[in-house]
Formats: C-alpha cells, structure tokens, sequence
C-alpha cells in the first residue's frame, strides 16, 4: 500500500505470519498514520510465535543515497554518534564498505554482544523511535512505539537497487526468542509512522510523534510532581560508596537539614548487607539481602536494623529511601541454594547474575522481598540498579514463554508501586537508560549519567553527550531525567566542578545530591553554589540545545543551552542560559538573543557564580577548556 508523507508516496508492507491471523488497521492522522496490528492463534494448540514485520520503502530526501543516515538516541551511547549512515555496515566497523564515511566510531561504552543486535535492540532502554533523513534535508521520517506491552520495535535500514531506502520493522520479544500464544489469545502492537519538516533541527525532530507519545502515556508515574522540585539525598556518590553506618548517616541527614531544604528524600545505597565482609568480593548486593533474613542485614553498621534506622530518618523530618540491586552475586547464599532460580547471564558478566522472573517461585520471593524493603523496614523510596537484565535483554535468556520480557517488566514495576506508598518514588539504575518513556508508567525518574565524582572528566564530556540525546524530544513531563549526583566534587577541578554544576542546573536533571556535608564548612565556596543550585528545582522543564549540529561526526558537545525560566526562582521573567567549552583549548562561543527566544535589544543579565549584573545587547565570550558561564537574562 501506498502511504503519502512529505508530499511524496512510500511504499508500506505489511507481512503474513503463517498459522496466525493478523489484522490490521492504518489510521490517518495530522502528519503521519498509526498501524495496530492484532495477532491471534485461531489453532486448538499452543504455539510458538517469533514476532511481527513489516516494511517502508522507496524513501527519498534529496542528496546523494549515500547521505541517507539514521537517527536513533542509543547511537550516542553505542557508538559516540548521533547519527549513522543508512549504509554503514554497523556489525564491522573496520570493514572495507565503511571507508567512505570516515566515521570516528567509538564502542567504549557498549559491552561487545550489543554491537551484533538490531538498531533499538540494545538493552539500554532507548527512545522508541528513530528518524531517517539525509545530511542535506530537512525532511524526515519517523517511526515510534506507541505502545509496550509486548514486543518491542528494531529496525534494519539499507537502500534498495533503486537507490531509495528502506526501514524494516521487527516487533519482537525481550528476553525470549518466540512467545508462546494459547489459542484463542490475541496480542496488539502499535506503532507510528510521520514526517517531519526539522530534520536538522534536534529540538523539533520527535515533536509529532511526542504528542501521540502523550496521549497513550498520559496516566504515567513519570507525570507525578515526585522528584520534581524535591532533592534525594544519597550514600553512594563523592566518595561515600560503602562507608555507610545508621551513625554516620544520621549526623548526615541533620547537616542535610541544615543546608539544603529542598532535600525530601533520604536515601541509603549499597552497603548495608552483611555480605560484604573482608574476605568476600564487593559486589553489589540488594534484592538477594532478603533471602537471608535478619543476618543478611549488617547489624555492625546497623545496630537497629534497618526498621531502627529509618524510624529515626522519619524522625528528623526526611523520608527514607533505599538502593536494591536486581543482581545478586554467585557468592551470596541465595545463588548457592538456588542456582535455578537464575538466568544464565554468563556472556555478558559470571560473578553476579539476574533473577528468572519467568519463574513462579521468583516472582513470589521477589514480591516477598520488595514488602520487606517497604512494609517491614519502612523505606518510601526505592532505587532499583541492576534490574533491566531480566527485561530489556534481546537474547533468549528467560525459561518459560508464556510472556515477553516487557509482559514481566509491567508485572515487577507494579508489584514495587504498589508496594509504595503513593508519594513514594521509583528511579531506575544501570543499566543506564537512554530515555524510554514508557518506563514512566511506573517510575519516576531516570538515572542517564556516568557516576562523575571520580573525577574522570571523560565520564563528565560523555554524560553532557548522551543528555543531548535523552532531553532533545522534550518528554520530561512524561518522566524525569536524572543525570547523576551533585556535590562537592573534590577530584574535579574548579572549572571542571562549575561545568557539572550549570550543566545540572540547565538540564533541569538535578535530582540527587551526595556527599559528607558534615564535615564541610560552612563558608566552602563549593557548598554556597551547590546551596543556591539547588534551592529552586524544576527537573523535566523543556530544555533547549541551541545552534547545535547533532548530524556532525563524532561526539560533540553543546555549546549553548537555555531553558524559559529563572533557575533559581518560579519567577516568568528570565531566561537561564548556560555556556560550555568542553574541549581541551580555548573557544569563542557567542549567541544572539532570539536564539534564546528574546527580542534584540540591551537586557539585564547576571552572571551567576561571578556576581555581576550588568546591561548587554551583545553576547561574545571566549572560554577556557572546561569553563562554563551561566547566565540570567531578563526577558
């Protein structure tokens, strides 16, 4: 069938399934169409089903064919990219065909087997869309998930012999290679597919699709004003890691009190097991803590236990929150008793592995466990690392077949909700996402950074990267991003330091805040920004990249961000626009001011940390490597 988009007709295939029926329905809307497609077994057995395909052909931008590239968010993290050639071979890098991209693609963050999967198949819990364009058109297709309840989208693109190209895609499972579907049982996929005229302009890309996106998403978690203007306190960053006690925490949260009120959340990460002795590896140990009842807790650090110490949180007027991990390491003693309890994870990691929640007797345990991190010890709040093995993998690792990956993603994130109280937030850990909003049904925010209080300024310029990625479709309202903990940052230089500050404060991804505040003084000058950083807080608020060339090679960084705001204050009468040389040399980074949608003309303008306001029409500053400068402007 023939499908009109940028005034032009493409070419959409839509594949049989041998011994299932698929019906299908396309609906016009402004922009592009929604595909449902409903697949049902009609047979008196059980059968085996290995998913959906379809396919959009005869797409044309302009340009030459071999400027055709694609854009999808996980390219940041997969390949130190933001966009790919349509033609590139992405399974061999060095191969001969690449020569002509002159691609610098870097794999350093990506383990080896992701680089084998299907584009949007990594288990980094990306975007669910992707554009096709050409580097020297503005026009665009998109194509998104609208909907997570079963498969999965991934994609493959290429160019036929007519020289067009082409996306096929794959709707699949996670964590399964087939599903198993009992008669009579009907799935529902549905995606979107549209144009859109800004293909070269990152802000605009996703909009149309993010307004269907927010009509089927509109009851998410992610919406709640939870981790919005409210900080979380936690143990594990600037250097606190494992060095956690119920004394030491205490004498923090009163100095916590004491500087930061917009702290809410008090929240105690990896640490507390008794697993973690002198002669045993550290490896992060949560969910299986409960299996080993009171003695897995360690009463050392804990003489109360863990019910004592959040009392006497609640007790000073924070609400405790508590770091579980969905690992748990082949030494704990739930792994030795109850070695089938557990997927094979080996090629990816041998000395922790994931829970099979295919599992009935799991599920029960894990349910068992979640309440007694909840009911039973007090914690409101939950950050849950290491849990997407189980869920967001494309190998076939779960035992039984009866359900996606995605069916028991829903299962575990609303048995932890309803485990909550209703103010109670949810933040995903590793592995680090890349932005699904779908994931806001349940939780609320996101964790997307490098941990940056090493001092490794790499973790730093790559965080800064992937946020251009996560925030440029603008889907904070629909689930907040969370960049990593702030704090005194004492391995980061001075510039180095402010550079995460600003970045934090304008990427409205400021959520978390660690550190040893009580042994800090008062007059630190890390600890008077850090105190005004953090005094108004408005994470999700739309952020905005300008003048910023996300189809150029390599991983470059925005120069120029601005939000519609004060930072500081719910005062309509500013704009906060922040500078950033990420590079190791001196730049000159200049803006007008309708790039940060102001009139020209002579403005206000603060300049924050240096305390000076002064009146300029004329926007020209050369930054030192590492340096960044934040500005209030007055509208």
């Amino acid at each position: 069938m023939k499908l009109n988009l940028l005034n032009k007709n493409f070419d959409l295939k839509i594949f049989d399934v041998d011994n299932f029926v698929v019906d299908f329905n396309l609906e016009q809307i402004s922009g592009g169409f929604i595909l449902t497609r409903k697949v049902k077994n009609p047979n008196s057995e059980t059968l085996p089903f290995y998913g959906l395909k379809a396919e959009l052909s005869g797409l044309y931008f302009g340009g030459e064919a071999k400027d055709d590239y694609y854009f999808a968010n996980e390219n940041a993290r997969l390949f130190c990219n933001m966009t790919i050639p349509v033609d590139y071979n992405r399974l061999d890098d060095d191969c001969e065909e690449n020569k002509i991209f002159s691609l610098p693609v870097s794999r350093k963050w990506n383990d080896p087997e992701v680089q084998e999967g299907k584009i949007c198949s990594s288990p980094y819990q990306p975007f669910p869309a992707i554009l096709l364009s050409n580097y020297s058109s503005k026009e665009g297709v998109v194509i998104g998930t609208l909907c997570q309840d079963v498969f999965y989208h991934s994609y493959e693109v290429g160019h036929k012999a007519d020289g067009k190209a082409f996306v096929t895609v794959f709707s699949l499972f996670k964590d399964i290679a087939y599903r198993e579907v009992a008669p009579g049982e009907e799935l529902c996929d549905v995606f979107y597919i549209g144009e859109t005229l800004f293909a070269d302009n990152i802000n605009k890309i996703f909009d149309n699709y993010v307004s269907e996106l927010r009509k089927v998403l509109k009851n998410n978690i992610g919406k709640r004003q939870t981790n919005r203007h409210s900080l979380v306190w936690d143990s594990w960053n600037d250097g606190i890691y494992r060095d956690v006690s119920q004394s030491m925490l205490l004498n923090e949260a009163k100095a916590v009190k004491k500087y930061f009120p917009t702290v809410e959340w008090f929240q105690l990460d990896d640490g507390y097991s008794a697993y973690c002795e002198e002669d045993v590896d550290l490896d992060a140990h949560g969910l299986g803590v409960v299996y080993e009842g009171e003695d897995g807790i360690d009463k050392n650090k804990f003489p109360d236990g863990l019910k004592g110490y959040t009392d006497k949180i609640k007790e000073l007027g924070l609400k405790p929150a508590v770091w579980i991990g969905g690992f748990c390491p082949v030494k704990t003693k739930i792994y030795r008793e109850k070695p089938e309890w557990f997927i094979d994870y080996t090629f990816r990691i041998d000395w922790t592995q994931p829970l099979d929640v295919s599992l009935p007797e799991v599920r029960e345990y894990m349910s068992n466990a979640i309440k007694t991190f909840t009911l039973k010890y007090g914690f409101e709040g939950i950050k849950h690392d290491f849990w997407s093995y189980a869920f967001e993998d494309r190998h076939d690792l779960l035992k039984n077949k009866d359900r996606s990956g995605y069916e028991y993603r829903e299962w575990w994130q609303n048995e932890m909700r309803s485990a909550l109280p209703e103010y109670g937030y949810l933040e995903t850990g590793c592995d680090i996402s890349m932005g699904n909003p779908f994931l806001g049904k349940y939780f609320n925010n996101y964790r997307f950074g490098l941990d940056v209080g090493a001092g490794k300024w790499e973790n730093v310029k790559t965080t800064m990267f992937w946020s251009v990625a996560v925030l440029s479709p603008h889907t904070g309202d629909l689930y907040v991003p969370n960049s990593d903990s702030v704090g005194i940052l004492a391995n980061l230089s001075d510039d180095d330091f402010k550079f995460v500050v600003n970045w934090q404060i304008i990427t409205r991804s400021l959520v978390e805040i660690s550190g040893r505040f009580s042994k800090i003084a008062e007059d630190d000058p890390r600890l008077k920004i850090l105190r005004r950083a953090v005094q108004y807080l408005n994470n999700g608020e739309k952020v905005y990249f300008v003048n910023y060339d996300y189809r150029r090679k390599g991983e470059v960084l925005p120069e120029i961000i601005y939000i519609d705001s004060s930072f500081d204050s719910d005062d309509k009468g500013f704009v906060t626009v922040a500078l950033f040389n990420g590079e190791d040399f001196l730049k000159r980074i200049e803006f007008k001011l309708s790039d940060v949608g102001l009139e020209e003309g002579s403005k206000q303008v603060e300049s924050v940390w240096e305390n000076i306001t002064e009146e300029k029409s004329e926007f020209v500053f050369d930054l030192k490597p590492h340096q960044s400068i934040l500005l209030k402007i007055k509208k």
